[in-house]
């Protein structure tokens, strides 16, 4: 009896040690929102007469590397790639060549470093030494912005070139223009999610600024799609700085046949590198009438549809020439085969567009309707209402006689009744609407004054950024924008250099800067029945 009660105290008590023994996760408690901290340098920051090739941070926690050749950044640039890799909690740098004497070096770790379990970023992420007696502690900071929307350019690297002598002559700027095209620059950092960036370890010395996407890992500037930004005057590291850089891709100018195919069945199409108002585009066939070719450019003229009734001809020959540069003879096989699942031919139908807005046609208006593809007749009449084509290409037809008064009109469409050249109709489709009173609509006045000698292009955007009204100033004027929708709306400004009606990209070959985009400073909020009239000029100013 004594044994088996020492056996069961012995068990209960095996049971009872292995609960305490077992460990339970704890629950709940704050979230570690707390950065690495480095603990320990070698060389130490901002230290002097450094001329080994291991550098090591190590970190008061464990940490996480992450991508470490392309976010681990030296200035100035290093000519081979170290190996960076990490040790428990340290960061340890095997560099491949000498470091530059009487040289002050940067890194910049960006988002290579983090902790381990919650993932929180390095924030102190540059880190400076010298490999000379002395250290160089300027710095130039700022901002990289698309030229064209003023989004930030994430991803650029910020390059500084220095002059090769102390002289600032005309022919030494020209001379520096040159080098981001032959030689890495001399100091160099990256820009963050909101474009920032800021060089450090600087002397004391005037540098060309530049701003670059470099495609190809280089640090060159020498492909044609590679964005670009620049200063076109030199910025010294010794002055106050908060620099902002416009990023522009530079417009090839050099004319391309890109594309030349039948795309769907009654549809060739012809894409263009640039505008292709110049090239000559003609079929040496004769044409059936029935076969009904009809062109339709796109808003920048560099792609051309070709629409025609199927099955009238079995090919077509085309010619395609400009200047020197293209002299393309194609004869293009016009059978188009599309089946959709199953097996059967993929039924394509007439989409309707129109003019309304919120239901409304605006005062002076005419309801038009609008096509993606060439209409083939002129005139398309049903019941008792007549459509007529309102321009050259059969895309909008205009409603005959429409009704002038604020009532509401009703307008059925029966299908069919519209046909493309290529045989597409319409859907059966209603339409319901009036014309607006003075009422439903607002009004903005505002006097915008353009830089002497420089025409603005004024562009009023809707809440959804689509222009919805554009207007060239010359000289001080007070532009009217009326019978506008209730919404908010905004205000765009281009200053057109170049006189071309339109935004240009820049040049850095040419040291053009692209023209500068200018945002009014606030929203327009127009409501129905009212007026906004701005006392205060927008006086327009080159950034």
């Amino acid at each position: 009896m004594k044994v088996k009660i020492i056996s069961i105290l012995s068990f209960v008590a095996m049971v009872f040690l292995s609960r305490c023994a077992n460990i339970v996760a704890p629950t709940g408690g704050p979230k570690d929102l707390t950065p690495p901290k480095v603990v320990e340098a070698i060389p130490a920051a901002r230290s002097t007469g450094f001329n080994g090739r291991r550098i090591s941070l190590t970190f008061d926690e464990y940490i996480t590397l992450d991508n470490a050749a392309q976010n681990v950044l030296f200035s100035p640039p290093l000519d081979t790639k170290p190996d960076i890799k990490l040790s428990n909690k340290t960061v340890v740098i095997r560099l491949k060549e000498n470091l530059r004497p009487n040289t002050t070096y940067s890194i910049q770790l960006g988002s290579a470093v983090k902790d381990l379990h919650e993932g929180n970023l390095f924030k102190e992420d540059h880190y400076t030494f010298s490999t000379g007696d002395r250290l160089d502690t300027l710095t130039l900071s700022g901002k990289v912005l698309d030229a064209n929307d003023k989004k930030p350019a994430e991803g650029l690297f910020v390059c500084l070139y220095a002059p090769s002598a102390d002289s600032l002559a005309t022919d030494s700027i020209d001379a520096l223009f040159q080098q981001p095209m032959k030689r890495q620059p001399d100091y160099l950092a990256k820009t963050d999610k909101e474009g920032k960036f800021t060089l450090r370890g600087l002397p004391d010395r005037a540098f060309l600024a530049v701003a670059l996407k470099d495609m190809n890992s280089n640090l060159l500037y020498d492909l044609p799609n590679e964005t670009v930004a620049f200063l076109d005057t030199l910025v010294a590291a010794s002055q106050p700085s908060d620099l902002t850089l416009y990023a522009f891709t530079a417009r090839d100018t050099t004319q391309m046949l890109l594309e030349k195919k039948l795309v769907e069945e009654g549809m060739l199409r012809f894409v263009f590198r640039q505008p292709a108002d110049s090239v000559r585009i003609e079929t040496t066939d004769t044409l059936a009438d029935a076969f009904r070719l009809a062109e339709v450019w796109s808003p920048t003229h560099d792609t051309l549809w070709w629409y025609f009734t199927p099955h009238v001809m079995d090919s077509l020959q085309v010619h395609i020439q400009y200047d020197t540069v293209i002299d393309d003879h194609t004869r293009y096989a016009l059978n188009y085969r599309e089946t959709a699942q199953g097996g059967r031919p993929a039924k394509k139908q007439l989409t309707i567009g129109n003019n309304l807005k919120n239901n409304m046609l605006l005062p002076g208006e005419t309801l038009t309707l609008h096509f993606a593809e060439p209409i083939a007749d002129d005139t398309v009449r049903f019941d008792s209402t007549v459509f007529a084509k309102a321009d050259g290409q059969g895309l909008h037809y205009v409603l005959v006689g429409a009704p002038v008064d604020s009532a509401n009109h009703v307008l059925s469409i029966p299908d069919s009744v519209f046909l493309s050249v290529r045989g597409r109709a319409n859907d059966s489709l209603r339409i319901t609407y009036r014309t607006a009173k003075a009422s439903d609509l607002g009004n903005l006045f505002i006097t915008v004054v353009p830089p002497s000698g420089t025409q603005a292009v004024v562009q009023l955007l809707n809440a959804r950024n689509k222009v919805v009204e554009t207007r060239t100033v010359r000289a001080e004027e007070k532009l009217a924008f009326k019978q506008l929708l209730p919404e908010k709306y905004q205000l765009k400004a281009i200053l057109d250099t170049d006189g071309n009606g339109r935004w240009s990209t820049g040049d850095f070959h040419k040291r053009f800067l692209p023209e500068t985009v200018l945002d009014f400073k606030d929203p327009l909020d127009i409501k129905a029945g009212w007026d906004i009239d701005l006392e205060e000029k927008w006086i327009l100013f080159s950034e």
